[in-house]
């Protein structure tokens, strides 16, 4: 049995990795899934009304922070552990990778709200459209507890936090890298703990889902966790008669746990189990294509363009469905064509700014040298 998205022969070019499609894979549907989490509201009937599972978007964020951590500690670990690579260096390339995409983003955002004001189609919420929070975004620093409101491109706040784990990353990278499993898991325990003990002391929240204003307590030990668990599995090999009932159990254990009420015990085995989805899918190997590869780069552009494509969709949607006197059937058809339209934009995105962007970017030489 093969991966969906993976049953066509590999083309010569594109070896087979350990996680590679797997992961990629995971990442564009954690993707799908936070784009439904923010659109379910705008839908004729609130999708958080039809089912309390899309209440959980703090699922999908969270396995989102863990897995960067993890793919991060597989890329550079060992170049930065060897020296291969100057931390600043680090740093540099994953900002370069990230900033211009969510820079053109925004503006476009931005170019989008003035425009749709000026000729009376004014997003919704416009109170979130402020000019200090959109040098924030900018700027990249909106996920420090600088804004504490959703504002703008909301999602991108874990890509302002990221940066500040990357920088982190590139200064313990070795520290970590070559550990007995047994002191990864010590490691673990404690990252986990300190962060359910500061969530609790100064946020009063569940660590597990903190809201905006927190994003780096939230981010920071996800993240590390994300990168303890690759080093633990980092030999790790599961074939593909292992991989689908261990997937398969630890993320229907995952979503049946988050439906029940929230409790600090309920939280941690529920990062636990998203976890184990990290570990198994980085454990096994199924034969990649272009389309794995490309929706797991397209996950980056839904991730990142999905906000923009709701904003415009749902603030003409209500002056359609009013014009037209459509009903619900109408409207749910409506709906389902703004997530048609978001994967749509994600793709031609990546294809067309997001992947030619980061080209040109990556040969600057401040981006190319440094090792």
């Amino acid at each position: 049995m093969t991966l969906p998205f993976a049953s066509t022969v590999t083309p010569a070019d594109i070896p087979a990795r350990r996680g590679g499609a797997s992961l990629d894979v995971l990442r564009f549907l954690a993707a799908a899934f936070i784009l439904l989490f923010h659109f379910g509201p705008s839908a004729p009937v609130n999708l958080r009304l039809v089912s309390p599972i899309f209440e959980q978007g703090w699922l999908a964020t969270d396995f989102f922070l863990m897995l960067s951590g993890f793919v991060l500690s597989r890329a550079y670990g060992d170049r930065l552990t060897q020296s291969q690579m100057r931390p600043t260096h680090f740093f540099l390339k994953r900002f370069a990778r990230l900033w211009p995409s969510h820079l053109v983003v925004l503006l476009t955002f931005a170019a989008f709200v003035v425009a749709a004001t000026l000729l009376g189609f004014a997003p919704k919420h416009g109170d979130h459209y402020g000019l200090n929070a959109l040098f924030a975004q900018a700027f990249m620093v909106h996920g420090w507890g600088i804004i504490g409101t959703p504002t703008w491109n909301i999602p991108t706040w874990t890509l302002s936090a990221l940066l500040v784990c990357y920088g982190l990353f590139a200064v313990y990278a070795r520290w970590i890298h070559n550990r007995p499993v047994v002191v990864l898991a010590g490691v673990a325990i404690t990252v986990l703990v300190i962060g359910h003990v500061l969530a609790e002391t100064l946020a009063k929240h569940a660590f597990a889902d903190l809201p905006l204003a927190w994003g780096l307590l939230r981010a920071i030990p996800l993240f590390i966790l994300g990168n303890l668990i690759e080093r633990a599995t980092a030999r790790l090999r599961l074939g593909q008669a292992a991989f689908w009932p261990l997937l398969t159990f630890a993320l229907t254990a995952a979503t049946g746990l988050a439906l029940l009420p929230r409790h600090l015990l309920l939280d941690t085995v529920i990062l636990l189990l998203l976890g184990t989805v990290l570990a198994v899918s980085g454990a096994a190997t199924f034969r990649e294509t272009a389309v794995t590869q490309r929706v797991g780069r397209a996950s980056f552009a839904l991730f990142l363009t999905h906000s923009l494509v709701g904003a415009v969709w749902f603030s003409l949607t209500p002056k359609v469905v009013a014009a037209l006197g459509l009903g619900q059937p109408a409207q749910w058809a409506l709906w389902a064509t703004a997530l048609l339209a978001a994967m749509i934009t994600a793709f031609l995105f990546d294809a067309v700014i997001d992947k030619p962007l980061s080209t040109w970017v990556s040969k600057l030489s401040f981006v190319r040298g440094g090792v």
